[in-house]
């Protein structure tokens, strides 16, 4: 069985040059739970925001049970569940 979520060598980087995210990996098995914690300014939101694709990244891959968000977009979204703070 896939991970629940798998990003690969992520990154974001804005128009002004802006890095967000310099290259974040990660796995999550089903049924596991993971907090993402750190200052402002740290990626957190824009990391959700990738996995939900409210965010467009700048390179990298993320699969929602092996569903690739980019090429397998409605498939993937489907998978997903937003509750923001």
């Amino acid at each position: 069985m896939p991970p629940a979520l798998e990003l690969v060598d992520v990154r974001k980087v804005y128009r002004t040059g802006l890095e967000a995210l310099k290259g974040i990996s990660l796995s999550v098995a089903a049924g596991d739970f993971y907090a993402l914690l750190g200052p402002n300014g740290a990626g957190k939101s824009t990391t959700i925001g990738i996995i939900t694709t409210l965010v467009t990244k700048t390179a990298g891959t993320v699969r929602v049970f092996g569903h690739d968000i980019d090429r397998e977009t409605r498939t993937a979204k489907r998978c997903i569940g937003l509750v923001p703070q």
